[in-house]
């Protein structure tokens, strides 16, 4: 059993998706947006975390690394068929119909929380240490509709269908992070948490159709100092809309994104005597992103280091 997380933590997620739907909306699976602004939802973040665990970490018969609200198949379904179980069902057949089995073994809930209303228990409500916010395009993404043919006639003789699609030219998305264990005390471990940040990024990288193809480009994790033996719950505000693009104009296909820190930079000075380091993971590569703060640690990564 791994360390308890013991700092309060704040950061910024940030991805990018050229040529694709970061999070189609439930109407005609169109980019999310409010007046031609595009944001994202934090679901689609959590699914992606979720998905990558299950994939490549979820150990059923050693009950470790389970998730719980994930899309199951029903035992006699075939691959292709939509017939999953439900939540009750899920609760039973994984995790033993023991509340205290989801708290040990849901490495999801450790995380996220959830809301559980289950067959035989009484209604809970977790509030998870890890909270993420709905996603904001900063790069004046626009919205494409793009005309599709299908291979069949729409009756017999016809014109085959034509059909739409839309997607994002360059959208480059920024969330907010907020890690809280006061939020639910002994529940993230130092191994979920690591876990995380591997999922964060991974996850969001592994997603990968013809719509949905999103890359992560930059996270940013800040931890704060403790007061004596309490856990500080010292929050600096929102900080994604602190980030803007430096060469949104110059960029040439795409290319190395430049950013923009002077205002998170004024943010974190004014507050720097709370903050114990910074963390930065970027592809120096694709990214170029500096915090010059002379009086806060900060620690650059690659994304390899996450794994």
């Amino acid at each position: 059993m791994s360390d308890k997380i013991k700092n309060y933590y704040q950061g910024i997620f940030v991805t990018e998706t050229v040529m694709g739907n970061p999070n189609g909306d439930f109407v005609d699976n169109s980019p999310r947006n409010i007046d031609g602004n595009v944001f994202t939802t934090d679901k689609c973040i959590k699914y992606n975390i979720r998905n990558y665990i299950h994939s490549n970490y979820e150990n059923i018969e050693e009950n470790e690394n389970m998730v719980f609200f994930y899309p199951r198949l029903q035992k006699d379904a075939k691959p292709y068929e939509s017939k999953f179980l439900t939540r009750d069902q899920v609760f039973n057949e994984y995790f033993n119909k023991k509340f205290e089995d989801v708290l040990e073994n849901a490495v999801d809930v450790k995380m996220f929380g959830g809301t559980f209303s289950l067959k035989g228990t009484d209604p809970k409500q977790i509030y998870g240490p890890i909270q993420i916010s709905y996603g904001l395009d900063i790069n004046d993404a626009q919205i494409k509709k793009l005309q599709i043919g299908a291979p069949f006639a729409n009756k017999e003789g016809s014109q085959k269908t034509i059909g739409t699609e839309s997607v994002v030219d360059d959208a480059i998305i920024t969330y907010d992070i907020i890690i809280n264990p006061n939020n639910y005390p002994e529940l993230l471990s130092e191994n979920n948490l690591k876990l995380f940040k591997e999922a964060l990024w991974y996850g969001t990288n592994s997603r990968k159709t013809t719509s949905k193809k999103t890359d992560a480009k930059v996270l940013i994790l800040i931890k704060f100092k403790n007061e004596k033996d309490t856990i500080k719950s010292f929050n600096i505000g929102e900080l994604k809309e602190t980030l803007s693009i430096k060469n949104k104009n110059e960029r040439l296909n795409h290319g190395k994104i430049v950013f923009d820190t002077t205002n998170l930079i004024k943010k974190l000075e004014t507050y720097e005597e709370y903050i114990d380091s910074i963390d930065i993971y970027r592809d120096k590569n694709e990214v170029d992103i500096q915090l010059d703060c002379e009086n806060i640690q900060i620690n650059y990564h690659e994304p390899k280091e996450l794994l």
